[in-house]
């Protein structure tokens, strides 16, 4: 079982997501929630349906958990809360607080139209999931970066999961992730190792 956590401003409805369940269709259950843009409520929500899928779950069955920007800074932080979790990172916003700033006030979600007000005191919510040093809990982490994301320097991730993931580098590419595709098998052999 995979969960695939969508980034900032989306739903388990994009692009990678729908990518996702289409290229694992026939080997791994893809499970792509959306979530609430509020950090509290998303967490909350995310942690009743991850206890849902794990009761409903075979004990052998893998277990992982995906997640894309502002997706891969809450994916760390859930799966140190359950067992037996394996992570992937793509392109992940591990210092949302400073990244979000600029986002502070209305927003709209691209996909549902969704409109709402981004607070000082939503980011301040974003602390209690930081998780600052990764290699001290290890999970098993494989690290998907673009170098040429034009959001988030891919230098932090590298840096913070060096000594405790696998990193795949990609030229080129952006924050959407161009090689999403090419990284699908790395993401079923990871899943099933």
């Amino acid at each position: 079982m995979i969960i695939y956590l969508h980034g900032f401003n989306s739903t388990g409805d994009s692009a990678k997501g729908k990518a996702l369940k289409s290229a694992l269709k026939n080997d791994i259950h893809c499970y792509t929630p959306t979530y609430h843009y509020e950090p509290d409520l998303a967490i909350a929500s995310l942690c009743k349906d991850i206890r849902n899928i794990i009761s409903q779950q075979s004990n052998n069955e893998p277990r992982m958990i995906i997640g894309s920007s502002l997706g891969g800074f809450y994916a760390q932080y859930l799966a140190r809360q359950f067992s037996g979790f394996k992570v992937v990172l793509i392109n992940p916003a591990l210092g949302p607080i400073t990244t979000l700033q600029n986002h502070l006030g209305e927003n709209e979600n691209f996909y549902t139209g969704e409109k709402y007000i981004l607070q000082q005191k939503h980011l301040e919510q974003l602390q209690h999931y930081n998780i600052k040093h990764p290699c001290l809990n290890h999970k098993e982490t494989l690290l998907l970066l673009d170098k040429n994301d034009e959001v988030i320097d891919y230098h932090f991730a590298v840096k913070k999961y060096k000594k405790c993931a696998k990193i795949i580098l990609f030229d080129g590419g952006d924050h959407q992730f161009q090689h999403l595709n090419e990284s699908i098998p790395e993401i079923k052999y990871f899943y099933n190792s």
